[in-house]
């Protein structure tokens, strides 16, 4: 369940700490009295002075407001950003899991733009506002006690100043939903601008290659960044208004007491400085008030988006099969693997099929090494997420020795397999194999032809910069100490030399099928098919022949 429900900052730092307590509350109110004190003590003291009399008497006075304001507010400040970094450190780290939960279809349907971005710019965000914001409302106490004394001194007095504040505020803060709005419309046009950014970035070798294709993204993210621009200044420009809106009833605030207050009160003109005094002394925190007020709206949208962003997590998790916990099931050793009219269809926003893998009938047979061929876009990437369970079957079934996979044995199920995707991720860490020692993985480098380009280290490979074929070299390193029962190479003897290449489909995959390992191999390389046990293609989503030999190939003689 969201830890999120309410909306709002504040709302937000309780729900997630719940460290808004009483003395935080206390605090913050007596370090906007302690400053108002301030102000009273001086102003006593400047008035004894000015009939002749030695100030000293208020300077205990003055020591004890200043030492209890630098007391409050510094716990203030310190507290609102314990809770802030806090509050973000629960938020991530809950979303983090909620993440690791999803089914890798849902997530890629919300998009890895948009939970970067808000996992990274939006909590940012949050937690560089909380602090401005707790000393705006310690600004916001400081304020109401200066009336106070103003009240004091001249009731009229006060009665102008919340006149013409109030008058200040009501229009400055007229505008606040359109504020909110065009915050939020600049949140979306800036996803869609690093999300272009992101293409920018990753398809940057296709980019250099096609001048056309450089100038229509680059045309692309120019739209955006004008767009976000345009948005941006619109609001900021309102705020701006406005502020120089309220400017000017500060100027006018001090215009009133020296020239309109004498003529309403008599009495009034032994008690101009002090008054004025206060209203000097309140602008900055006034104006820190004021400009909190875009903060907070800015906020409140960043804080939004994150429960947006959650909601759709919930969502997932929600309907996922794998929501209920259930005890692991051990499918270890297996013999055949069964697909029983086993599906996917791809279906757009709009609800409409763009393409569809199956229905797949056959099997998979323990100790075998499988070949996947097949054009671009025939099929082959779902297959293998298929057939490694990361995306759930639209129809059909599969089957390992005859328990069919579901909600109670999925994930054992996928603990049969070590990956090497096309698009794969190659960690600098050996994340799960916290039991392997650096003289094997060291070992392994030698024996993957890498390790004069990188080692195994305190924890972590010294170096991952690497060259495609390189890091994939790193990438069999890690599949290998993982000790799986069935692996999946996508693609991973292209981008190496001619030497490797052999030494991997020569060496490496009849050594695999020794040891019992059922190894399915993406590959083109038709000069080593005779490796295979079985050499599957894929056509337009339907694997030819149903999983069944389609040929028999010969080792090529010299």
């Amino acid at each position: 369940m969201s830890g999120m429900a309410k909306t709002g900052i504040f709302s937000f730092l309780q729900g997630e700490t719940h460290a808004l307590n009483k003395r935080l509350i206390i605090l913050t109110a007596t370090s906007g009295i302690a400053n108002a004190l301030n102000l009273a003590v001086i102003n006593a003291g400047v008035e004894t002075l000015s009939h002749g009399g030695p100030p000293w008497q208020y300077f205990v006075w003055f020591g004890l407001s200043l030492a209890l304001f630098v007391y409050s507010l510094r716990y203030v400040l310190y507290a609102s950003t314990r809770i802030a970094e806090s509050a973000i450190c629960s938020v991530r780290i809950r979303l983090a899991d909620k993440i690791r939960r999803c089914d890798l279809l849902a997530l890629e349907q919300i998009g890895e733009a948009d939970i970067h971005s808000r996992i990274s710019r939006d909590t940012a965000a949050i937690a560089q506002a909380a602090r401005p914001l707790f000393a705006a409302a310690q600004s916001a106490v400081m304020i109401l006690f200066t009336m106070i004394y103003i009240a004091t001194v001249s009731p009229v007095a006060v009665l102008l100043c919340l006149a013409l504040i109030g008058g200040g505020a009501s229009i400055y803060l007229k505008d606040r939903k359109g504020y909110e709005e065009g915050l939020e419309s600049a949140s979306r046009q800036e996803d869609e601008l690093f999300n272009t950014l992101n293409g920018l970035l990753r398809g940057f070798k296709e980019i250099r290659l096609n001048v056309l294709k450089s100038d229509d993204v680059f045309t692309d993210f120019s739209e955006n960044a004008r767009r976000v621009r345009d948005v941006r200044t619109d609001v900021m420009i309102l705020f701006s208004d406005n502020y120089v809106f309220v400017e000017m009833f500060f100027v006018l605030l001090l215009g009133a007491i020296v020239f309109v207050l004498p003529i309403l009160s008599d009495s009034f003109g032994s008690s101009v400085t002090k008054i004025v005094s206060a209203v000097l002394f309140f602008f900055g925190p006034l104006g820190n008030v004021v400009m909190m007020v875009p903060l907070l709206s800015q906020v409140n949208v960043t804080v939004e988006n994150l429960q947006r962003l959650e909601a759709s997590l919930d969502d997932v998790l929600a309907k996922s099969n794998e929501r209920i916990p259930v005890p692991p099931v051990d499918l270890s050793p297996f013999t055949t693997i069964r697909f029983d009219g086993v599906g996917f269809t791809y279906v757009d926003p709009d609800g409409k099929v763009t393409f569809t893998v199956g229905p797949i009938d056959g099997e998979v047979r323990r100790g075998e090494i499988l070949f996947l061929v097949g054009g671009n876009g025939s099929g082959k990437t779902t297959f293998l997420k298929l057939f490694t369970a990361l995306y759930p079957p639209t129809q059909g079934a599969i089957r390992v020795d005859g328990i069919e996979i579901g909600p109670a044995n999925i994930q054992s199920y996928r603990a049969l397999f070590s990956a090497i995707f096309s698009d794969f991720h190659l960690f600098d860490k050996l994340y799960g194999l916290h039991a392997a020692a650096p003289e094997r993985v060291n070992a392994m480098l030698r024996l993957m032809d890498i390790s004069h380009k990188t080692a195994f280290a305190d924890g972590r490979f010294t170096n991952t910069h690497l060259s495609t074929g390189q890091r994939k070299r790193l990438a069999l390193v890690v599949s290998y100490l993982e000790d799986k029962e069935i692996y999946i190479f996508d693609e991973v003897a292209a981008d190496q030399d001619p030497h490797f290449r052999h030494y991997f489909y020569e060496t490496l995959l009849p050594d695999l099928k020794k040891s019992g390992k059922t190894v399915v191999v993406v590959s083109h390389d038709d000069r080593y098919f005779h490796i295979a046990d079985r050499v599957l293609r894929m056509d337009y989503g339907r694997l030819r022949d149903d999983l069944a030999d389609i040929a028999t190939f010969r080792e090529p003689g010299p």
